[in-house]
């Protein structure tokens, strides 16, 4: 069994740009388990524990979802911790941009996976970028008020222009992200 999900990538200079933006953010000393800029990524779906042999065919459900999608562009923007800043588990960076290419892409790699038998989210879709996940509660208020001080954040525009199936292994540093499948859009320039 291998754990697994779909995501976007981030490019380089976006990574960069993020870490830039958390370093603040990590001299706060709060209790938070923060992530590598390199294993950033927007996750479309979270499949759990699949058979090996089921990547293929995840691959394949994937390739068409996406075959006809069109490039679009977002950017990091903003922050906030889920579920809310007072009761933060995770904080993150949002996005805007081509948001409905993006919730579009969402819908279509949500339907592609249910006709393979995983159940779709409850939840609405909220796009956004992991940071961190809040690991006790002590030294949050500096974290609270930083977040709040940095909402107006603007990070690099960046290009989507491929869905990736990943291998997720848990390390004690942290997961450790494998690109299983990488899935083009074909939709033209």
């Amino acid at each position: 069994m291998i754990r697994t999900f779909v995501a976007l990538d981030l490019p380089a200079d976006v990574q960069k740009d993020l870490a830039a933006f958390c370093a603040p953010l990590q001299k706060l000393d709060a209790a938070v388990s923060w992530i590598r800029p390199d294993r950033i990524h927007l996750t479309l779906k979270f499949l759990g524990n699949v058979e090996e042999s089921a990547v293929d065919p995840l691959g394949e459900a994937l390739r068409s979802a996406v075959e006809t999608v069109r490039p679009f562009r977002l950017q990091p923007a903003g922050c906030g911790a889920f579920p809310s800043l007072r009761e933060m588990r995770v904080v993150w960076v949002g996005v805007q941009g081509d948001l409905e290419p993006l919730r579009d892409l969402h819908r279509r790699v949500e339907e592609a996976l249910e006709r393979l038998g995983f159940a779709k989210e409850n939840r609405p879709f909220r796009a956004h970028l992991t940071l961190g996940r809040v690991k006790g509660r002590s030294r949050l208020k500096s974290l609270q008020e930083a977040l709040v001080d940095r909402q107006g954040y603007q990070g690099v525009i960046f290009d989507v222009s491929e869905v990736v199936l990943y291998k997720s292994d848990l390390k004690p540093d942290g997961a450790q992200y494998t690109p299983l499948k990488r899935l083009p859009f074909r939709g033209g320039p």
